[in-house]
């Protein structure tokens, strides 16, 4: 039995079995009937508790509840529940049974803070008022069976009551599988976004809502990808996942579009005007269909969604018009020429390419945009076996290569008109949005230091460049739900879309500013929540945690540091303001030295910086030539 204790009773239970896990908490609420939440009045300096039922109107009254008979609680509750049972006309045999698959009390924090608002709501209408007539457990139990509300919402009468409990028996626990549970929070997410119109939304509110897809995305396709391990083989499993990671964050996201409503606004055979050959496109259909029959198995969609998936990524009939099949010969041998292997050819070995790739993934995540140079920089550091000649012919091999995580461009050729050093560069997809966030971009940048992880952190292929925050999101949940009464999947949706709210915030300029992005965030929960926030007093740990939150976020912006970091870190001016300049000796500090070296300070605006200084030109000579020789 799941006995869900208010915070302030939870001492009257300290002498049974303590449920604090994320799996008992799932297993209360995937189990109403045998959860209830439980507090105490205060009645002539007496503590009497009163247990409701999360799925019925049954409620238990225990009045005297102290330290000395607290071991008798569970006694207590169940010769009360036994007489309430009666009372309903229900039989002694299905208690028994209703007990028997109860099991033993098991002891949780409040799930439903809306059942322990109800409870109170009942001393103050119904205890209070009754307190003189009403001077055994039983008869206010009567009565408040008679006068409950199920979750503040809606009205249960005593014969929905015997409904719900007639129709469970035979009575059973059902034990939940949290990967599921898991899995229906992310697609209940990701219908949710498919509903969405793009004429409605704002360019903001368009950029946040294509990441909140992508991530919907990554977090569905991991699921789908543990799973397909165990049926075929890695190079298989790679396969799905390139094709779905392209198809579904490159293609479809920045449509709005998700699995659930592809074959509505995208179109996989749309793809041939974009550069996407046929065997490329049969090979994407072909993971769709996997990823639909992975779903539908796990009862994630009907046999009608399934069915539409199929008919939409069916293989496109076959026209034996004779120039269509001479083309299609031609097709299949150019195919046979080039292998995967052979259209990216290896440079350093498997291994390191993979490596290098993965380097390249996590800069742009972090910093958003980064020279070729300078990534070179940073891997040399931690990789000194890497030389130059053949990183440039990696980076040469992925020249205008659109992946989910980057693109790879020599702006002297496709940005003459931007204001950028005539440089290779690596960027995120997210910055080409409009024609002023690049520049802008990178313009903010210089100067700034770069945030630098272990390489194990860099070079590992879940890397999340949010990670340092993602523990604040249980902290998100927990005051969502005491304080403002949101609960299931409710809360767990309103802290999951707030923290990426926030995230986004890393790459709108015009919410480098934390209030804007906190004010965005506390727009999102009134609208969608029906929640009234305001930046008051009432609502002051809400806000201090929006804030503790924001403030922690690594930002591309910020070259990988948090806002907060940043108060604390130097720029390339202080760190030359710093330095004690001999004149006849001029040298550069130790700081800029190594950090020259391990690719935090980037030479160029090092170099750039020298040049416009106010240093004698001797000095400026001197220093530079260091810099260079570094």
């Amino acid at each position: 039995m799941f006995i869900n204790v208010e915070k302030k009773a939870q001492k009257l239970f300290n002498t049974y079995q303590q449920a604090m896990s994320e799996e008992a908490v799932a297993g209360s609420l995937a189990n109403p009937l045998f959860s209830w939440h439980a507090t105490y009045y205060t009645a002539k300096r007496k503590k009497n508790m009163i247990f409701l039922n999360d799925a019925t109107t049954m409620a238990i009254v225990l009045f005297d509840v102290n330290a000395k008979n607290k071991q008798t609680i569970k006694e207590r509750f169940e010769k009360q529940l036994a007489i309430i049972w009666q009372e309903l006309g229900l039989s002694a045999e299905s208690l028994t049974d209703y007990l028997a698959s109860g099991g033993d009390c098991q002891i949780g924090k409040t799930i439903h803070p809306l059942q322990i608002k109800t409870i109170t709501n009942f001393y103050q209408d119904v205890i209070k008022p009754q307190a003189k007539n009403l001077v055994n457990e039983v008869d206010l139990a009567k009565s408040l069976v008679k006068k409950v509300q199920q979750k503040g919402r809606i009205y249960v009468g005593e014969d929905e009551t015997v409904r719900i409990i007639e129709m469970a028996q035979p009575f059973n626990i059902k034990h939940v599988n949290l990967e599921e549970l898991y899995l229906k929070e992310i697609t209940n997410k990701l219908r949710r976004l498919s509903q969405l119109d793009g004429e409605d939304l704002t360019a903001d509110e368009v950029d946040n809502t294509i990441q909140q897809i992508q991530d919907a995305n990554n977090q569905l396709l991991d699921l789908f990808l543990a799973d397909a391990k165990h049926n075929y083989s890695a190079k298989t499993v790679r396969r799905y996942q390139d094709n779905l990671q392209f198809y579904l964050n490159e293609w479809a996201a920045y449509r709005l579009s998700t699995l659930f409503n592809i074959y509505v606004q995208t179109s996989v055979d749309e793809l041939e005007f974009h550069g996407v050959g046929k065997t490329e496109r049969t090979n994407i259909k072909a993971s769709l269909k996997k990823l639909a029959k992975y779903l539908k198995d796990k009862d994630i969609i009907s046999d009608n969604e399934y069915d539409d998936i199929l008919v939409y990524t069916q293989k496109d009939p076959v026209d034996f018009d004779e120039d269509e099949e001479e083309d299609q010969t031609i097709e299949d041998f150019l195919a046979s020429l080039f292998s995967e292997s052979d259209k990216l050819p290896v440079v350093f070995d498997p291994q390191t390419d993979k490596m290098i790739d993965e380097y390249l993934k996590s800069f742009v995540a972090l910093y958003g945009l980064i020279s070729a140079q300078q990534a070179y920089q940073i891997i040399h550091g931690q990789n000194p076996s890497i030389d130059k000649e053949r990183f440039d012919q990696y980076i040469q091999n992925k020249f205008n290569e659109m992946t989910m995580e980057y693109f790879i461009i020599d702006f002297r050729e496709e940005f003459r008109d931007v204001d950028i050093a005539p440089e290779i560069f690596i960027f995120s997809p997210l910055l080409i949005k409009d024609g002023d966030r690049l520049p802008s971009f990178y313009k903010h940048q210089q100067g700034m230091i770069y945030y630098i992880p272990e390489k194990e952190v860099l070079i590992d292929n879940k890397f999340n460049p949010f990670a340092n925050i993602s523990n604040y999101q249980q902290d998100l949940e927990e005051l969502l739900a005491n304080q403002y009464g949101l609960s299931g999947d409710d809360v767990k949706g309103a802290a999951f879309l707030s923290l990426y709210q926030l995230k986004m915030s890393a790459y709108g300029l015009e919410l480098s500013s934390v209030n804007e992005a906190i004010n965005k965030v506390i727009a999102f929960l009134n609208e969608e929540h029906g929640l009234s926030v305001k930046q008051d007093k009432t609502n002051e740990p809400l806000i201090k945690l929006l804030v503790l939150i924001a403030t922690n976020i690594r930002r591309p912006w910020n070259r990988g540091w948090s806002n907060y970091e940043l108060l604390r870190t130097k720029d390339i001016a202080k760190l030359v303001s710093e330095m004690e300049i001999n004149l006849e000796q001029p040298k550069l500090s130790s700081e800029i030295v190594s950090g020259i070296q391990a690719g935090s300070i980037n030479r160029d605006e090092l170099l750039d910086f020298l040049e416009n200084s106010n240093f004698p030109p001797k000095v400026i000579s001197k220093l530079y030539k260091q810099a260079e020789e570094i």
